[in-house]
């Protein structure tokens, strides 16, 4: 009886606006929309609804929204500010080595957060040939580390395989 005394209690209380994770990520939600101020920013076609986030990182925040995608690939755009509030944010782009992905740089494709290196990793995969920004290039890794005040993404490490399961053919093209 006291156990459905404290879940009628408990589901009583009024929902809390957004959801805070152990890790510091901060996830937006329809009571506390991801800010309007980003959303001018981002160029890759998110949505106000669009599943969105914010994580402290590299000395500030780090926000994402996510940008329309494919099956492959789950895209963010990026944007780095000084405090939780997006106060002077800016859209992060994410360059490839040689000039690469200078038409889609301001989006990424299933991040990873390195938090102790401030750095960001990308799997990017594209299994169709008449779509693939580079011949012969089915799946990429790159990492960036968020370097400078304010810092921008620094292109540290690049592979790629023409093996969209990525598991054989990789060539390293960039590694320091």
């Amino acid at each position: 009886m006291a156990a459905c005394a404290s879940l009628a209690i408990l589901s009583a209380q009024p929902a809390t606006a957004g959801t805070q994770l152990g890790d510091g990520t901060f996830l937006y939600d329809d009571q506390t929309p991801f800010p309007e101020s980003l959303m001018a920013l981002e160029t890759c076609g998110a949505q106000p609804e669009a599943f969105a986030t914010r994580r402290p990182f590299a000395g500030g925040f780090v926000f994402s929204v996510k940008c329309p995608g494919n099956n492959e690939n789950f895209i963010e755009a990026l944007f780095f500010a000084t405090d939780e509030n997006a106060t002077n944010a800016r859209l992060l782009h994410f360059l490839g080595p040689d000039g690469r992905r200078a038409d889609f740089a301001d989006a990424v494709s299933n991040v990873h957060w390195y938090p102790a290196t401030n750095e960001i990793g990308e799997i990017a995969v594209d299994s169709d040939p008449d779509s693939r920004p580079t011949p012969n290039v089915c799946r990429s890794e790159g990492r960036w580390r968020l370097e400078g005040n304010p810092p921008n993404p620094e292109l540290v490490f690049w592979r790629e395989t023409e093996d969209c399961d990525g598991k054989t053919g990789w060539k390293t093209i960039v590694g320091r």
